[in-house]
């Protein structure tokens, strides 16, 4: 296998950090590298799109080493979006400075989409990870798929709602002294769990967790609505069984099966020839 396997993450980021260890003991690669946004905005950058809309990037990190499309084998994409600079909001020059700013993530962006059939995770506009799938939405898919989920709704006002089932609670939308029967608009939202009872991790074809075996395949359906093959199911008790209050399209990676699932994952994208340019 060549190519660097290449982790973008937030600072503390312990499930990025988790894979990386996992990845390094393995071997057999053309190294492991993870970066911050801030690393990114620190470094040098060279990007040309043709006139055909093919990109090709060239970066120097602060360290010397240079990063270039091909010598990429693959990246896991967990990036919260580029730092603005200190005090650039404020400054006698913040419009020049949010402009640049926009800019670095549209840079980061294209960066991305240009390397996509590598990149494990959704790619938003600003270069986020989780693209343009809101928590909602990703919940919407999982129904629509034939997963459990967890009740969501509301109401223009609270007496309209009706009364909460066990798992569920009303969040008024404004603080209002009328209790439940409030003029105000009302969400009907699941409990926070104290604690999850189990999770599933989809990692390219692979399910992983204690519900696999019944939910597999609409897992498998779920990547294919989401436009991603790496996410994260949390589940929550109910009296008629558990269900999905949660699709987190950036996974914790706090289960050590997670974490060697994801590094496998990101050793087969990177040894599969079709997914490198040519």
């Amino acid at each position: 296998m060549s190519g660097t396997l290449l982790l973008l993450a937030a600072p503390g980021d312990g499930g990025a950090a988790a894979v990386a260890r996992a990845l390094s003991a393995r071997g057999g690669h053309g190294g492991v590298l993870t970066l911050t946004p801030a690393d990114l905005a620190r470094a040098r950058w060279s990007h040309r799109v043709t006139s055909g809309g093919e990109a090709s990037t060239r970066i120097t990190l602060p360290s010397g080493q240079v990063l270039d499309d091909r010598t990429i084998g693959a990246v896991l994409h967990r990036l919260p979006g580029m730092p603005l600079a200190a005090g650039a909001e404020n400054g006698p020059r913040a419009k020049d400075a949010l402009y640049a700013h926009s800019e670095r993530q549209a840079l980061v962006a294209s960066w991305l989409l240009s390397l996509a059939p590598r990149v494990i995770g959704l790619i938003g506009a600003y270069g986020t990870a989780n693209g343009t799938v809101s928590p909602t939405t990703a919940l919407v898919h999982a129904e629509q798929c034939g997963l459990p989920v967890a009740r969501r709704g509301g109401a223009t006002r609270g007496g309209l709602v009706g009364p909460t089932v066990p798992g569920e609670r009303h969040a008024p939308r404004l603080a209002w002294p009328g209790g439940p029967t409030s003029p105000v608009p009302v969400d009907v939202l699941p409990e926070e769990p104290t604690a999850y009872r189990d999770s599933l991790l989809v990692a390219g074809d692979r399910v992983i967790g204690p519900r696999a075996e019944e939910h597999g395949e609409r897992c498998r359906r779920l990547a294919g609505a989401l436009g991603t093959r790496h996410f994260e199911l949390r589940f929550a008790p109910r009296a008629a069984g558990p269900v999905v209050t949660e699709v987190r399209l950036c996974p914790r990676l706090d289960d050590p099966l997670h974490v060697a699932a994801t590094a496998s994952f990101m050793v087969a994208v990177a040894e599969d020839p079709a997914r490198r340019p040519e």
